[in-house]
């Protein structure tokens, strides 16, 4: 299967349809390692997938926190369209070389009309979206430093296992409204009770859920 194969956006579709569907999609645009691919002052809005390589957001504030890093056959860009305000709520750069195509707001548009299973899949994205959104708002309304500081990493947890963490934990503590020292006591109670295993500068979430 090809990575155009395995976009969310064709699920469901027989073989025929996906064909015609990716002889239709405009050529990859190709980023160099470290190469801006959007923001929020770029002028044209469009749902990019990445076709090879790798890139990553950043907040567009002054920290820079690295919110996720996205893989072949991942997307990008969904918030700057069908009114989202005209721009890109994050800053996403090529992590290394990369291919990305982008899907315009009429392209999309053009095939939720042709294909309605395309619809339901891109309102089935969006519904996980707000989930982990609402997941993410349950981190600022935890009582504790350590439920804010466990909620956090499992909401942040990515394939692997590993929680996907800000370039320093200066920079984790301020986002979560924590002190330093909170936030490694925080850290050091976790790992004594076994709900996650530090390695090597990353942090594994040995458990999901925290029973107090």
């Amino acid at each position: 299967m090809s990575v155009y194969e395995s976009l969310f956006l064709l699920n469901g579709l027989e073989n025929r349809e996906k064909e015609e569907i990716i002889s239709g999609f405009p050529k990859p645009v190709r980023f160099k390692k470290n190469e801006l691919i959007c923001s929020s002052v770029t002028s044209s809005f469009a749902l990019g997938f990445i076709v090879s390589g790798s890139a990553f957001a950043v907040t567009n504030n002054e920290n820079k926190v690295v919110m996720k890093k996205f893989l072949p056959g991942m997307c990008f860009g969904a918030a700057a369209l069908f009114g989202g305000g005209g721009k890109y709520v994050s800053t996403v750069a090529a992590e290394q070389t990369s291919e990305i195509i982008f899907l315009t707001e009429e392209r999309l548009t053009e095939l939720f009309k042709a294909y309605p299973n395309i619809a339901v899949n891109y309102i089935t994205f969006l519904s996980d979206k707000i989930r982990f959104l609402n997941e993410k708002i349950s981190v600022i309304t935890c009582q504790s430093a350590e439920d804010t500081v466990f909620q956090y990493l499992v909401s942040a947890e990515n394939h692997d296992g590993y929680a996907v963490l800000p370039k320093s934990m200066t920079l984790l503590a301020k986002m979560l409204g924590l002190g330093r020292a909170s936030l490694y006591r925080s850290l050091d109670r976790l790992e004594q009770n076994g709900y996650i295993k530090r390695e090597n500068n990353e942090i594994k979430v040995i458990k999901n859920e925290k029973i107090d």
